[in-house]
């Protein structure tokens, strides 16, 4: 009784009204469940829809205990004295629906501002900061439309998809700041770990107006493009796995035989640690890598700490890379080990029955031999065999291919000393990334993106996959109030205000 005496004191007349439209839809609540019988999960729906209702209405208490953010007739600010002014209502999209609020504007100097959407952080759209976090939670996995839709059937909430994608638009913004002002500081699970980066593209379905610019003239019997590329580039670090080129070989080509013993142990011993991922379909592959190679600033790239870069076999990626780490003496460039096991099996096709036994001998024989470092003397063999052997103008096309591919990158295929140093020697990591940042949710039935929209989401998904969701969040939020207390109010007299509220 005597906090309620206390409230009848301080509080505005209307707040003794929100606080009983509390108490009776709470004796509601209480009435029927006490009342009725019906099927468990009926009630259970019931007991949430009203649960939901409930919520509006003590959020609409909380928010009448303000007094309309009335802080007198004047207030002190950064450019002079605010006058009180008329009362303005603004709407707050909730996750339990909408409700109006109604505060006093103060104006100094032409200027207008709402002390109390400042005192609490209110978003400068109607949506609500939390619906925009769930919302945006929703949308990096699912369609626009499903998001739309689970949130009408499970929170009776009528949200528009191009409401879904303001939200989306909006939380984006931040992404860059954030990564730029982040330490990186990271702890490791072993004191001497590798640190990596590798970088791959996948293709974006794209509405028509964007696919048009992607080509604007075609070769003959070119089909215009439907899909822009993303480039994926991802950073981490990995303990060093030290084996010999029969193990890897092994491996690869007959998986089968791992030793029975093979503990989860093992399979987690070089597990990825700290990984950090990077899609756009907006920026360019250097503007990526770029990002990547920022991200990198207070990582221990000593002489004992190389820089590893795993790729496939995109020799306009590995020439982007070397411009944009130039700074960095000590990297270590390696080509995709599974690229060049997929160009054995090309050759071994063209001497033996496709899929045969004699083909994946053929396959294991050659892929040791490059991992012991020779694969000069493979590329020899091959061109002998061009030379010598009479094969169909299709298989001399399928070798001559081949060789091409090795000789252009016989630099990165130095896999003899990878593996005696322990170094990753396969791009699994971002080719996946590949495939959940990008493809799952980028591809979904039906999905066709503009480049700002798509960009947006690709953010998104990046924050989730490089586990720094709630983190990027309370980056958000915490910016989203300095900015709006920077406009007028000082520091001081900002605690001054909140501790009046």
């Amino acid at each position: 009784m005597k906090m309620k005496d206390q409230l009848d004191k301080t509080q505005p007349d209307y707040f003794e009204e929100s606080l009983l439209k509390c108490h009776t839809k709470f004796n509601t609540i209480i009435e029927e469940i006490l009342s009725v019988t019906m099927d468990a999960h009926k009630i259970e729906r019931s007991i949430f829809k009203h649960l939901l209702e409930l919520g509006l209405l003590l959020l609409n208490l909380y928010f009448s205990k303000f007094n309309n953010g009335n802080y007198g007739e004047t207030i002190n600010t950064i450019e002079g004295e605010a006058v009180r002014g008329d009362k303005s209502d603004r709407k707050y999209f909730s996750i339990f629906g909408i409700i109006t609020i109604s505060r006093y504007l103060y104006h100094v100097q032409g200027k207008s501002l709402a002390i109390l959407d400042i005192i609490l952080n209110l978003p400068k759209r109607r949506y609500s900061y939390f619906l925009s976090e769930l919302t945006c939670n929703l949308t990096v996995n699912r369609a626009y439309s499903q998001v739309v839709n689970f949130l009408k059937i499970f929170f009776y909430l009528k949200l528009s998809v191009s409401a879904a994608e303001t939200i989306v638009e909006d939380t984006s913004c931040e992404y860059e700041e954030y990564y730029s002002q982040l330490k990186n500081y990271n702890e490791l699970d072993e004191e001497s770990m590798y640190t990596v980066v590798s970088f791959d593209g996948k293709g974006v379905p794209m509405i028509k107006k964007e696919a048009a610019k992607i080509i604007s003239r075609l070769g003959k019997g070119e089909k215009r493009q439907k899909k822009k590329e993303a480039l994926v580039g991802v950073k981490y670090n990995i303990a060093p796995n030290i084996r010999t080129a029969e193990e890897v070989a092994k491996n690869l080509i007959y998986p089968e035989e791992k030793k029975a013993n093979h503990s989860e142990q093992d399979n987690n011993k070089n597990k990825a640690q700290n990984k950090r991922y990077i899609a756009s379909i907006e920026k360019s592959k250097k503007q990526v890598m770029e990002e990547v190679h920022e991200s990198l600033k207070n990582e221990d790239l000593t002489k004992k700490n190389a820089l590893i870069c795993v790729m496939d076999g995109a020799l306009v990626l590995w020439k982007l890379f070397e411009e944009v780490f130039s700074a960095i003496s000590n990297k270590i460039m390696i080509l995709d080990i599974i690229h060049v096991v997929e160009y054995i099996w090309k050759i071994a096709n063209v001497k033996y029955k496709e899929g045969s036994k004699e083909a994946k001998k053929y396959v294991y024989k050659k892929l040791k031999l490059i991992l012991e470092g020779k694969v000069l003397e493979y590329i020899e063999e091959l061109e002998r065999e061009l030379k010598n052997k009479k094969y169909s103008k299709t298989k001399r096309e399928t070798i001559s291919k081949v060789l091409t591919y090795l000789n252009n990158h016989i630099k990165y295929m130095k896999y003899d000393e990878y593996i005696a140093s322990g170094y990753p020697i396969a791009s699994g990591v971002v080719e996946s990334a590949c495939g959940h940042i990008v493809k799952d949710r980028m591809e979904i039935s039906g999905a066709r993106w503009g480049i700002k929209g798509g960009e947006k989401v690709l953010k998104l998904r990046s924050i989730e996959k490089s586990d720094d969701w709630e983190k990027y969040f309370d980056y958000f939020l915490r910016k989203a109030k300095e900015v709006k207390k920077a406009l007028l109010i000082s520091d001081d007299y900002y605690e001054t205000l909140k501790l009046a509220a």
